[in-house]
Order: C-alpha cells, then structure tokens, then sequence
C-alpha cells in the first residue's frame, strides 16, 4: 500500500514564503521536506483590507523556488499569514446554523461591505464555534500568486487556526493552557482551560529584546481571561520560537515548543512553522 501522494502546503509570511509536504502512511501522517524562501521587504504585507501581495513578481518566483525545491507542483493548500481576518470564539443559539450565526456576528463590525467576507467556523465543541471572516480581496490576492507561480489553490487556511487545530489535536491538559501562535508581523494568543478553547487575542508583533517580557504579561492576562491563570502551560511555535522559549523560560515561564521535527533534519525545523500541525 505505501504511501500516498504528498500534500503540499504554502505559507506565506511578510519576510518569507514556507512550504512543506506531508505523505499519508499506515502509520498516520508526516512531514517529508520542509524549505523557507526569504521574500524581498514589502513585497508581502499582511492586512485585513487590502491585497498583501505588493510586489508580485517577486512572490511568484518565490514560490516558483519553493516549488522547486520541494519537488512538488499542482494543488496546493494556501495558508494565510496572522493579520489577514478576524476571528472570534462563538455560541451558535441552538435554532441557528453556526455558520449563518457566524456570518451575522462577524459581518456586522467588519471594515468593509459584508458580500465581499469569506466567513469560516471551526467547531469547538457543542454550540461554541471559531469563527473567522477574511475579505474576499485579500484571499485572492494569495490565490492570484499561486497561480501565477504554477499552482493550483485547493483549499485556504489560517495560519493561527490552522495552529490550533493542530494543537488541538496534541490534547491540551485540564490545567491552564496558552498557546503563542508567532507570524512575522503578528502574534496570536489563546488560552484553554478544562480542554476547551476560551479565548483568542491577536495583536502586532514587537520583536526584540524586550518581546519575551511583553508577551509574558499578555500570557498572564490571557490565561485570566480563560478563568484559570494560575502559572499556565504556555506552547510557543512560529518564527524565532527557540529564542522566545529559553527567554520566557528565564523570567519563570512552563514554556516549550508546540512542535518539532518528526526525527529528521530540515533546512527549516518544524517548530518554526507555526500552522504546520494542521497536516500532522
């Protein structure tokens, strides 16, 4: 029986674009090959409002390069960077559709004319949903790249959405959990308590020596807000997790990476992806 095809993913950032491909074997899944291809400044820039891509010239052969080197090319799944969409956690009233209730909830404060949102749920258990509204312009943008490149979008994700699912599936304790969803530009914060998903903040990132303070008082305040902040667990995956994970652990952090390499040696680790559990 073996293996079966490789899916490939594509993550895109403000300072590279990402790629892996996981294979499907008996055993579960795992990742094969993992690169990063550096993006030129502000040829990428994350918004909620307008088309990211800036200079497409330059992602395309970005994305022809990480093709390449992956050794892969036709469908792929787009992953959008943190910073593109809203997103909130939601309870569907009983008589309505997640899905419509979503799209009333979010659709309703959005900065743009609601026809042009793409709204998503993820299901969280019972009526609680994970709600994300991302513009229709933006998507595209991404989907204009790929198939610019060669590549034909098959499905869209979210980078922080795309984390949780996959940390989701890691099983987070009954004790106080926090998870640091890194991007490039943005930084996502959520916090679990009693193996449920309680709350979601995004915010801009502000790299630099003083990050791993910053983001320790919005741990704190997170896992709060969650109703068990008591010394949370705190996961941490995305670009320049090694270093923010020994830092927090200095000020007296439960930090670790969300994720590593299944074993193997890439030219980009595991842990540094933030959205690649999804595919594990």
């Amino acid at each position: 029986m073996g293996l079966l095809r490789p899916r490939l993913y594509a993550g895109f950032d403000a300072t590279a674009v990402v790629g892996a491909t996981l294979a499907r074997t008996l055993g579960g899944r795992r990742f094969e090959r993992l690169r990063r291809v550096p993006l030129a400044s502000g040829a990428l820039v994350p918004s909620p409002l307008d088309g990211n891509v800036r200079d497409a010239d330059v992602v395309r052969e970005a994305l022809q390069r990480l093709a390449a080197e992956l050794g892969t090319r036709g469908a792929v799944s787009l992953v959008l960077p943190d910073g593109t969409a809203r997103a909130a956690i939601l309870e569907a009233p009983g008589d309505v559709a997640p899905a419509d209730f979503a799209r009333f909830r979010l659709t309703a404060g959005l900065p743009y004319p609601a026809h042009e949102a793409l709204v998503d749920v993820l299901p969280l258990g019972g009526r609680r949903i994970l709600a994300v509204a991302v513009r229709r312009s933006v998507v595209e943008s991404y989907e204009a790249a790929a198939a610019a490149a060669g590549l034909v979008s098959e499905r869209v994700e979210l980078a922080p959405v795309a984390a949780l699912e996959g940390l989701s599936r890691l099983g987070p304790a009954s004790a106080s959990t926090v998870d640091v969803i890194l991007g490039d530009a943005f930084v996502s914060i959520a916090a679990w308590a009693e193996g449920e998903l309680r709350v979601l903040r995004s915010r801009r990132r502000e790299a630099g020596p003083e990050e791993a303070a910053r983001l320790q008082i919005e741990i704190a305040r997170t896992a709060r807000l969650a109703g068990d902040g008591l010394d949370p667990r705190v996961r941490v995956a995305g670009p320049g997790v090694g270093t923010l994970v020994r830092e927090l652990r200095r000020l007296g952090a439960a930090a670790e990476p969300a994720w590593r390499s299944q074993g193997e040696t890439h030219p980009i680790e595991a842990e540094e992806i933030p959205w690649l559990g999804v595919g594990l």
